[in-house]
């Protein structure tokens, strides 16, 4: 049972990573859109967005290895 409530709380967690990713993406764009082609995109806009998908990425590699090991693990009865 502990490894299913891991497992829910990776994807939760994949999951709120994407929302503010999202969020975060919709303010960039609230604040630049009224300045575009009038100045140059600042270098950290890029820098936070490769961040933004590093981060969701490799939230998502380990929700997948916790969910399959949780499975593994009901799977042989040792959970």
């Amino acid at each position: 049972m502990k490894m299913v409530i891991l497992a829910i709380s990776a994807w939760v967690l994949t999951g709120v990573i994407a929302l503010l990713g999202v969020s975060a993406g919709s303010t960039f764009w609230f604040y630049m859109e009224p300045v575009i082609d009038t100045a140059p995109d600042p270098a950290s806009y890029y820098v936070a967005a490769a961040a933004g998908f590093v981060a969701l990425f490799l939230s998502s590699v380990v929700s997948v290895g916790v969910t399959v090991h949780a499975v593994r693990c009901n799977a042989s009865g040792r959970a």
